[in-house]
């Protein structure tokens, strides 16, 4: 029998309880480009020594297995109706990569981060009834310093219309941020310093993907090579982005999971998403409120996954666990004057930037990435069509933990 490169079926489900094998369905189904499938085989040298120099057999030791793929960065079409239920294939695959899945039934505001340092930590407690039907960024910066009472804060915003004229700042009392509704209560004491600076977003309805640090959920996976099944349990992964403007965006997975022989199987006539992926425009990308001309934005999610030994489990390991991450990515802007956007003075202090883009524009197939605190960690000059440009690295850091980075299903 020909097997064909052309035919291949993966499907992913999240399991209820790590390594027990989850049921896969019809509608388990994941479109992708490229999937491959490797095994990572410890081979057991035996070294003995004895009266001829032919090599023993060796012995098959612990076997890992790995899936990778690449997938359209989109969304479903239903997944702004804030019902989990109705999350895109692509929630549980970042689920298993360390993020926990969050409906948001009814708008509502992020919490505040501050931007680096600030003298003062106001706890913010947010109120109002919101409007918003978009995600609408807030920046707050004190513009005069002082105790409660005398300092002023001005909002500024991505979207036209949203920012507010400098306001007296009272710790306890509601300050008015925008025009859908929204209210942040500060509580401080002490003089808020000018120039601190904190940002919030105000999410319309939809999913919000946030990292965590422990409690991660697993996939049962499996991978159909035209009949040849290949299934994994326990699996944890990681991912890049890559988005140019005028194509679509992709993700490449990396997945790791528990070996099992492979066998014989029909390949199933799974059921798939059937959203076509936008293409990489009007991002609203903006680096420390600055709204640069990029072509090209890259994210690595950047997990380690290391396996965990156990004498007691088949293979001589329990499954594996993500033991940390590093995210990082880049950005190729036009360049541009010091006065506009200091690049330079950014990556020489380590100015940390809250960073915002998105993929999409339409209700239901709408990604957004999301960050409190990104620094740039190199640049060199390059060229686009004689225009001189920046290869800039990004590095994406938490400021209350387990935030640096959030993803929004709108």
């Amino acid at each position: 029998m020909v097997l064909l490169s052309r035919k291949a079926v993966v499907q992913a489900a999240i399991e209820d309880t790590y390594g027990t094998e989850k049921a896969l369905t019809l509608n388990d189904g994941i479109l992708v480009e490229d999937p491959d499938y490797s095994v990572d085989v410890e081979t057991l040298e035996r070294n003995f020594t004895r009266n001829d120099l032919s090599p023993l057999a060796s012995v098959t030791g612990r076997k890992l297995a790995s899936m990778t793929f690449t997938t359209e960065l989109r969304g479903n079409g239903l997944q702004n109706s804030g019902n989990v239920a109705d999350a895109p294939v692509l929630a549980r695959l970042l689920r298993a990569c360390g993020y926990s899945l969050t409906g948001v039934a009814a708008a509502e505001a992020s919490a505040v981060k501050q931007i680096g340092d600030v003298a003062v930590k106001p706890t913010w407690a947010a109120g109002g009834t919101l409007t918003n039907t978009d995600l609408i960024t807030y920046y707050l910066e004190v513009t005069t310093g002082g105790a409660s009472g005398t300092a002023e804060i001005t909002v500024s915003s991505d979207t036209s219309g949203e920012g507010n004229a400098a306001a007296l700042v009272t710790s306890g009392s509601p300050l008015t941020v925008g025009s859908q509704g929204l209210t942040l209560t500060p509580t401080f004491s002490g003089n808020l310093r000018a120039g601190d600076r904190w940002v919030v977003w105000l999410f319309p309805t939809g999913m919000r993907l946030d990292p965590v640090s422990d409690g991660f959920e697993s996939l049962t996976m499996k991978m159909n090579m035209d009949g040849v099944s290949h299934k994994m349990l326990g699996c944890y992964g990681t991912f890049e982005v890559n988005a140019e403007a005028g194509q679509y965006a992709k993700i490449e997975w990396t997945f790791t999971g528990t070996y099992i022989d492979p066998v014989d199987e029909a390949m199933p006539d799974v059921n798939y998403e059937t959203t076509l992926p936008p293409m990489v425009e009007l991002a609203r990308l903006r680096i420390d409120e600055f709204s640069a001309i990029v072509n090209a934005v890259s994210f690595d999610q950047a997990n380690d996954v290391q396996i965990r030994p156990d004498v007691n489990s088949k293979d001589g390991y329990i499954g594996t666990r993500i033991v940390s991450r590093a995210p990082e990515g880049g950005i190729d802007p036009e360049a541009d004057l010091v006065a506009n956007h200091d690049f330079w003075g950014r990556l020489a202090g380590g100015t940390r930037m809250p960073f915002q883009m998105r993929v999409g524009t339409q209700a239901g197939n709408t990604v957004w990435l999301l960050s409190p605190s990104t620094q740039y960690t190199g640049l060199t000059y390059g060229d686009r069509n004689g225009i001189r440009t920046y290869d800039a690295g990004l590095k994406f850091s938490g400021v209350d933990g387990d935030d640096e980075v959030s993803f929004f299903f709108a």
